[in-house]
């Protein structure tokens, strides 16, 4: 599938792409655990500027942050942008008037052409939480022998502890 699309095949009307390959799925990044697929509609707003609007949904393969398990997590996210080549930047402020429909993002580049599989593969990093959980309340590893607390309680948070600053609660008491 053609996926670096240039301006001027671009229809005053538009053109939409429903793209189900996964050949710009950044694999070196994430892993691919399930379908993914996007669908695109790019309408030109004159010689230098084009529109799109889309929705992209993956199935990725993620470690939590806390228990170090790996879960699925799924991404369905609507995209929303102005593309526009360099000379269309001088007039930055014509621009922001002419995208009162929503906050659209700008992306501004040398060349007029829409590249959408880098375009996807930058809306999918974007689209990854910040904090990798398997579920909002998991416990994580025990810091003291590694075990998964979310799978059976170890019982070292009932001994004593290890930590540096005992110590110091030991002074607090004198």
């Amino acid at each position: 599938m053609q996926l670096n699309v240039p301006f001027s095949e671009i229809p005053d009307q538009g053109v939409e792409f429903d793209i189900q390959d996964s050949s710009w799925f950044p694999d070196d990044v994430v892993e691919q655990a399930g379908a993914v697929g996007a669908h695109i509609r790019l309408t030109r707003k004159n010689d230098t500027s084009i529109e799109l609007r889309g929705r992209m949904h993956a199935a990725v393969a993620l470690e939590c942050d806390r228990c170090l398990e790996r879960f699925i997590f799924e991404v369905d996210s609507s995209m929303q942008m102005v593309i526009s080549t360099s000379a269309q930047n001088e007039h930055w402020r014509l621009q922001d008037l002419e995208s009162s429909g929503g906050d659209l993002e700008t992306l501004s580049q040398d060349r007029p052409v829409v590249d959408l599989a880098e375009i996807l593969r930058q809306q999918l990093l974007l689209a990854l939480p910040e904090k990798k959980l398997c579920m909002e309340n998991c416990a994580g590893l025990c810091p003291h022998c590694g075990t998964n607390l979310n799978e059976k309680d170890c019982g070292c948070a009932d001994g004593a502890s290890n930590s540096p600053f005992a110590v110091l609660s030991a002074l607090k008491k004198k």
